[in-house]
């Protein structure tokens, strides 16, 4: 409310409290008074439903209950005066605005959130082109053996000698010598060489197989270790291949893009040179990663075809409202589509004998028939990417045309012109080209919604679409496409079925691993760099070790055992290696007993304080500054991401104090003194009691009890969205209250719901909502079955 310094403003607020405590029969009410307050005294500052004004154009939206909004009324309005509106006067106002605008209930009931029309965002085309090739192809399996075949065969020149021997190892880092299962031979084949075979070194070759999981997609950048020839073959490409070494150097690199949530053919050959004991290291450098020997986990012996891949650079999604969605489409963006279209559908030629089931001389010899199975390969590659059966139309304007062009460019050859005579006539490569073209720029792709309106009859189709977008990102498998067309996906118990099957592909885990990076902004954390004066053991190994004991509690949690969510934030048991046990303090873990020291193993906490995801090492450390903690960011992060909690934006920017411009403040005492003005107090309130409570741990995560010589003071609160007050001492008080809090299991289903869907939650109805709470409470607050009822309820929708 602008302060606008005359008597007579002064003499308004008066006079109406004067009023308003008169009992009146217009103002029975206090919604009544609390509008009648704010239509003569607050519009001109916020406008008639709090939507903002030019002199304040921030709106009055948010979630604080309305005994919260009362206490920043009576404190801070009128600007300049707020004596003025306090006591019973400030709670009518507060619950007026609350119930006409700015609740959450409020703001959907007066502008009701819709679905939009969504084209398909960047991982889900990437996806979804990958999975329209594979469908083509056979299909690999995990399996469950981790690790890699490794072969290690004896030559001389070309000549093979011994019989080759075979090993599963769970990772490739070695040195010859360190493998007992191979004999001295493969040691030291010297004298053998020279007395059998008057050669004085027979050469150890070493082929390695099997494929390698990618959790995340993004680029990676492989690289082997050897003095000897090399060739590394990732997803059935070479990326390297130097056969030949004349230099010194023992490091090779490339790199490559893969999509997660997949498995990708592995292969690796490299031969001996003269050296004392050769080593061989296969490695990667994950996304914002470090460089490691791939672990044993990422392996398997297991085989998987070629994925599809496009390596076009798109323009990023929208994530404005909290996920990601494909709500705008730009210039950029189409472009990028026509090119991975042009891309995918050279790549697809190529390869057509094989994904088509033609051989190359059947071809030859009989073109009237490659014709026609080029032509329906099109017709199974357009249903799969429609979601659906293609009606008359469909097959006539995507498919058929093309190649009855080139049914009779074919008989126009055969009558025509001498052979040594070019002809300009369609083809069965232009017949194909035009018709992939057609299908990957179609909208029917593109926007699967507009897919299924043009044919509404297939609705079970659309559920089968709708699941493999919810929980893959991608199209429907084949269990899920005959399930479509026997009809059986139209109750939601045969749904739900479908969607239990699907939460054990790698896929699924890929993204739920992308909402946990999103729901506890992993992917804002590029490096973590720390003052090397400050924290001299902490660098940049350690970090990615963090990173990686994050992923891996997360991957417990949700996959094994109940998968409840209180366990999150209760668990007082950490992944470790060596390294990171030593760094944190843990004890009992003895590096002599480790086969491999890099290898993460369970273990329990160093201190009673850590509990859950919210103190994890890695959580607390991300959340702090270069030297000291932040209670702030980590405030602000309990607050938005875990709770649920909308934010206003700080009235204007401010850097924080400088800990040398106040060296005798500890951090709290610090962050209280920058906060204290009334215009901050209306966040910081909740920002600063939440992240107080974790300033036991400081910026690399381990434990402290004093700060500056004196103890840490970690006491702190919340003030629910129903008005309930909390006080909290510590991180364990706050995993407490996290697991058992309504606001947190409402924002947890939200943001998955939303996350999976891509849509709004309240899109689809309060009740939608509700129901999924209620549901989420009453079986034990099971991710995994959250999961399925959020997809299916999203696939079963009207």
């Amino acid at each position: 409310m602008r302060q606008h310094g005359t008597q007579n403003r002064r003499a308004f607020w008066a006079a109406a409290v004067v009023f308003l405590i008169l009992p009146t029969e217009s103002l029975a009410s206090d919604r009544d008074r609390g509008a009648q307050i704010f239509q003569q005294s607050c519009v001109e500052c916020h406008g008639e439903l709090g939507q903002g004004t030019d002199y304040y154009s921030i709106p009055l939206r948010g979630d604080l209950p309305p005994s919260e909004l009362a206490r920043i009324i009576s404190a801070t309005m009128p600007e300049g005066d707020p004596q003025a509106c306090s006591g019973e006067d400030a709670e009518a106002v507060a619950r007026y605005l609350y119930d006409a605008f700015y609740s959450p209930f409020a703001q959907a009931r007066n502008r009701p959130p819709r679905r939009e029309l969504s084209r398909l965002t960047v991982s889900q085309l990437e996806q979804s082109i990958a999975d329209l090739v594979g469908s083509f192809r056979w299909q690999g399996q995990w399996g469950d053996q981790r690790g890699l075949t490794v072969k290690f065969t004896k030559r001389v020149n070309t000549g093979v000698v011994d019989q080759p021997v075979d090993l599963v190892l769970p990772k490739v880092d070695f040195f010859l010598s360190d493998l007992k299962s191979l004999d001295q031979s493969y040691l030291d084949p010297t004298a053998k060489g020279k007395e059998e075979f008057g050669n004085d070194r027979i050469d150890v070759h070493v082929h390695v197989d099997g494929s390698v999981y990618a959790p995340e997609t993004g680029e990676y950048e492989f690289f082997v270790r050897t003095a000897g020839g090399v060739e590394l073959w990732i997803n059935s490409e070479p990326i390297i291949a130097e056969r030949v070494r004349s230099d010194e150097q023992t490091e090779l690199r490339a790199r490559t893009k893969l999509l997660g949530g997949r498995a990708y053919p592995i292969a690796l050959s490299t031969a001996r040179i003269a050296q004392d004991d050769p080593e061989l290291t296969l490695g990667w450098r994950r996304p914002d990663g470090v460089d490691e020997a791939i672990p044993t986990r990422f392996l398997s012996t297991s085989f998987y075809p070629q994925i599809e891949i496009t390596d076009v650079a798109f323009p990023p999604d929208d994530r404005s409202v909290g996920y990601v969605r494909g709500a705008s489409v730009s210039r950029a963006w189409d472009e990028a589509v026509t090119a991975a279209a042009l891309e995918t559908t050279e790549s697809v030629i190529d390869k057509l004998d094989q994904l088509a089931g033609l051989k190359p001389e059947e071809a030859e010899l009989d073109q009237a028939r490659a014709n026609i199975a080029a032509q329906d390969f099109c017709l199974q590659m357009a249903e799969q990417a429609f979601r659906r059966k293609l009606t008359d139309d469909e097959r006539w304007r995507f498919v058929e045309r093309y190649f009855q062009s080139a049914a009779a460019g074919l008989l126009a050859a055969q009558e025509g012109p001498p052979a040594d005579v070019e002809s300009d006539s369609p083809s069965t490569a232009w017949a194909t080209e035009r018709a992939l073209l057609a299908i990957l720029k179609s909208p029917r792709f593109l926007y699967p919604e507009i897919g299924y309106a043009l044919d509404a009859s297939q609705t079970d189709a659309r559920v089968a679409g709708r699941l493999a977008l919810a929980l893959w990102d991608s199209l429907p498998d084949k269990p899920l496409q005959e399930a479509a067309k026997r009809n059986g996906l139209s109750d939601t118990e045969a749904a739900r079925r479908q969607a239990e099957r699907m939460l054990s592909d790698p896929r699924t885990r890929a993204k739920v691993l992308d909402f946990f990076s999103q729901w506890l902004r992993l992917d804002d954390v590029a490096q973590l760099s720390r003052d090397p004066e400050a924290f001299p053991d902490f660098n940049d190994r350690v970090a990615a070790d963090m990173r990686s004991s994050l992923e891996l509690f997360l991957e417990d949690v949700v996959w094994k055992g109940d998968s409840d969510l209180r366990r999150l934030f209760l668990s007082d048991r950490l992944y470790v290696n060596v390294r990171l046990a030593e760094f944190l303090g843990i004890e009992g873990i003895d590096p002599a007993q480790q086969q491999d020291p890099e290898a993460f193993i369970e273990a329990p906490a160093e201190t009673d304080l850590r509990s859950g995801v919210v103190s994890h090492p890695f959580m607390v450390t991300s959340l702090s500054y270069y030297r000291d903690t932040s209670p702030i960011h980590r405030g602000v992060f309990l607050a938005r991401h875990i709770l649920g909690r909308s934010l206003r934006p700080p009235p204007e920017a401010v850097a924080p104090l400088a800990p040398e411009l106040s060296p005798e403040l500890t951090t709290r005492e610090r962050v209280s003194l920058q906060t204290s003005p009334h215009q901050c107090q209306s966040c910081h309130v909740l920002i600063n009691d939440l992240g107080f409570t974790l300033e036991h741990f400081d910026a690399v995560g381990r434990v402290r009890q004093v700060d500056l010589g004196k103890p840490v003071d970690t006491s702190g609160g919340y003030v629910a969205t129903d008005g309930s007050r909390i006080k909290l001492r510590g991180s364990r008080d706050l995993a407490k209250y996290l697991a058992d809090s309504p606001d947190v299991h409402r924002s947890f289903v939200t943001q998955l719901f939303e996350h999976l869907t891509k849509q709004p939650m309240l899109a689809y109805g309060q009740a939608t909502q509700d129901a999924l709470l209620k549901d989420f409470r009453d079986h034990q607050f099971s991710i995994r079955r959250l999961l399925v009822s959020a997809a299916v309820t999203a696939a079963m929708a009207d």
